[in-house]
């Protein structure tokens, strides 16, 4: 028996009975934290997107304020919205391929001092440059915003033991959404003082450089690295992370990218951004249809993704406690599961979005309890194909859930653009009915690309998981001696246990 293992991993129990060490908040915990105020700080910057460009084009305040308030059109405000999301499609695969493998600490830093930096002299830019300045500018924010989740997984793979890794990159991922809720009122309150929407740009600016600062000099890239860890802290992460050490495997993605299962995820990871991204960036401009001030539109647009988060955290641990507890996976293929959940969430989304068009302009509360209908099935159904990635493959799927988001990103960059253009600037009748379009387009693609999730998606596990590997798993136990066969040799080798003695 390996004593160190034991005398590190476990401890005696008052009765004699020797149990498992209980946990402890370390430095650790705090880098956690950090991470967690990171992730809020970006997503405020998606939350306030929406508000600050209809701030920016609000003719109703060309008198009332000291700032200038432009004249640009709804193609041009679509424009602006689909680059940033545009510039966040195109780095995200450089960045889990390149930046990742760099010092998570600097490239975070750089990602949030680059983003402070377009922030405060996007008011210059707007003015001095106009909407195509702007653009750019969107461009570059959503190229360094895509760092953020690459780096992310890699700190929490050096930072976390596997036993603590699940619980916490829950809780550091919902960064980003309690960052769009906490932003999307303020900046409607902040939209209506003097400075109006140049002051969200400077408060975003404050936000991005305040955490630069504390990120650059209050965490580290790894435990060894950072002075305030003391020496029992790394080593018990130290020797957690050797005991499960994840193996240097070369990404197949030929045979990633002629997986049918791949695709049928990568079209239902599309539709849910599509409709994730028209509503950060739309409705704050559909609802002054109804009259509402946009202080009190932001303040309604916070319940449909506090749906969306409540449902995703729900439904997953639910879904997981059914396989495990009452064994619905040995009655129920899983791969059916999946469907079923996804094909549940997909109905309430799309019969959401098909009524939205003929509600009444005088039912504004019943329009915000469709929005969060919607979003709350959406948030149900991730847990039908957004946990697919890990049921096909256990060594890539960080990797598959960055590829489809590349894809989904994509399509959902054009929504805005899309958007725009259909619905232009017409009189409020006109505007009724081509907003009707938008629905019901968005609605016809929820069900197009769940439809070929259904036909294309399974659960099993795929066999480029396993190709040129002898191990079955891209992770393997360093306290196993290495005189034992491995595995995946079990159920195809004859064992001699006496031929190493």
């Amino acid at each position: 028996m390996d004593v160190e293992f034991v005398r590190h991993q476990f401890e005696d129990g008052h009765d004699g009975v020797v149990v498992k060490n209980k946990f402890t908040i370390g430095v650790r915990h705090v880098q956690i934290l950090y991470m967690w105020v990171c992730g809020a700080v970006f997503g405020a910057i998606r939350g306030s997107t929406g508000v600050v460009v209809v701030a920016l084009t609000d003719n109703n305040r060309i008198n009332d304020t000291y700032i200038q308030i432009h004249q640009w059109d709804r193609r041009i405000q679509g424009t602006i919205f689909s680059s940033f999301f545009l510039g966040y499609a195109l780095m995200l695969l450089p960045a889990e391929l390149f930046l990742k493998k760099l010092c998570g600490k600097y490239v975070l830093t750089a990602a949030l001092v680059i983003s402070g930096v377009l922030s405060i002299a996007m008011p210059t830019i707007v003015n001095k440059g106009g909407w195509v300045a702007m653009c750019n500018a969107h461009l570059w924010m959503g190229m360094a915003q895509a760092c953020y989740s690459p780096c992310n997984q890699a700190l929490l793979a050096k930072w976390l033991p596997p036993d603590e890794r699940s619980m916490f990159s829950w809780l550091v991922n919902s960064g980003t959404v309690i960052g769009v809720v906490v932003s999307l009122p303020i900046s409607g309150l902040i939209s209506e003082s003097r400075l109006g929407w140049e002051l969200i740009f400077y408060t975003q600016a404050m936000m991005m450089l305040s955490m630069a600062a504390i990120w650059g000099l209050l965490t580290s890239s790894s435990p060894e690295r950072h002075h305030a860890v003391g020496d029992k802290e790394k080593e018990y992460i130290r020797e957690n992370l050797e005991r499960y050490r994840k193996k240097s495997l070369d990404v197949p993605w030929r045979s990633i990218l002629k997986s049918r299962p791949f695709w049928g995820l990568a079209c239902s990871h599309a539709a849910s951004n599509a409709i994730y991204i028209f509503y950060l960036t739309e409705l704050p401009h559909f609802f002054k249809i109804f009259g509402t001030s946009l202080r009190d539109t932001s303040w309604q647009l916070i319940f449909p993704f506090l749906a969306l988060w409540f449902f995703r955290m729900m439904t997953a641990p639910t879904v997981n406690w059914l396989c495990k507890v009452l064994k619905v996976s040995f009655n129920v293929h899983f791969t059916y599961l999946r469907k079923f959940i996804n094909v549940l969430g997909a109905c309430g989304v799309v019969a959401g979005l098909t009524i939205l068009p003929s509600l009444v302009l005088g039912w504004p509360l019943l329009t915000i309890f469709t929005f969060v209908a919607i979003m709350g099935c959406m948030g149900f159904q991730f847990s039908g194909f957004l946990d697919n990635h890990k049921d096909l493959s256990q060594n890539y799927s960080e990797t598959l859930l960055m590829m489809t988001s590349v894809f989904a990103s994509v399509l959902g960059s054009i929504i805005p653009a899309l958007s725009g253009v259909i619905v232009a600037d017409n009189m409020e009748s006109a505007i009724l009915n081509r907003y009707r379009i938008v629905f019901l387009m968005l609605s016809s693609l929820y069900v197009g690309c769940n439809v070929v999730y259904i036909v294309l998606a399974t659960s099993d596990r795929q066999h480029w998981d396993e190709t040129n590997m002898r191990n079955k798993f891209g992770y393997h136990n360093a306290m196993i001696d290495s005189n034992y066969v491995e595995l995946q040799d079990i159920g195809n080798t004859k064992l001699n246990l006496n031929q190493h003695a």
